[in-house]
């Protein structure tokens, strides 16, 4: 049985091997459960919200998926908006900048159709003009995904799909489908002093990771450094300060 096992996992494990062509969160525990020790550049991924009111949050992750793949590779990516996919609204360029990416590198596209922003998609993976595309879709066949996911290998391109809610997102060739849901965020500094919001702080949740083990964390993204890390826990204190000294 537990040859099977393992004739089955190698079966599932993605082409590539190569760590030079990988591309990282920036979160070793993320890493650590992936087939190879990283995301490939060249595959499908999908994110959706966990809730429709968490749709901000998704797009946010996506961003910093898009921007994290910027850090190993240059080039322009390519967005398919949709409104009657997603209720993310326009692209904001200070927001996305936020982020860690760069709106120069944008090319915008603007649908009305999951099957137009499909289309675009799979013409822009196989242009090789673009190192990433995503698409803003209510829903894809189990078709469409196996040919988006077989352009972004045979070109060697990103392609991300952006979501709605639902809880039964049916089969996918993705290589990775996350769950995104919106979490409190934790002021620090003069944040905290000013009772400011802290930093996007997301739950996510890796429910199929082919090749690898799913896993759920709690995010956020930390603009002193421009990446992502795990958020520290939130710990149970005493209402008062403890009466502590030191001693020499």
């Amino acid at each position: 049985m537990e040859d099977l096992r393992a004739h089955i996992r190698a079966l599932e494990r993605p082409g590539w091997t190569g760590e030079e062509k990988l591309f990282s969160l920036g979160i070793p525990e993320i890493d650590r459960q992936l087939p190879a020790g990283g995301c490939p550049p060249a595959a499908l991924y999908e994110v959706l919200p966990d809730q429709p009111i968490d749709a901000s949050a998704a797009t946010g992750f996506s961003i910093t998926l898009l921007a994290a793949l910027t850090n190993y590779r240059k080039g322009r990516i390519l967005w398919c908006l949709n409104d009657n996919a997603t209720d993310a609204g326009e692209i904001y360029p200070p927001g996305i900048s936020q982020h860690g990416l760069d709106p120069s590198r944008l090319t915008i596209v603007k649908t009305t159709r999951d099957t137009d922003v499909l289309w675009a998609m799979e013409e822009a993976l196989r242009s090789n003009a673009f190192i990433a595309v995503l698409g803003e879709v209510k829903g894809i066949p189990m078709t469409a995904s196996r040919r988006l996911q077989l352009a972004a290998e045979e070109n060697d391109a990103l392609a991300l799909l952006l979501r709605p809610a639902t809880q039964t997102p049916g089969l996918s060739a993705a290589v990775q489908r996350w769950r995104v849901k919106a979490a409190p965020s934790h002021p620090r500094g003069f944040a905290a002093v000013l009772n400011e919001p802290g930093a996007a702080c997301w739950h996510t949740t890796l429910f199929r990771s082919r090749g690898g083990t799913p896993g759920t964390w709690l995010m956020e993204w930390c603009d002193e450094t421009d990446h992502l890390a795990l958020a520290p826990p939130v710990c149970d204190r005493p209402v008062e300060p403890h009466n502590a000294s030191l001693t020499g």
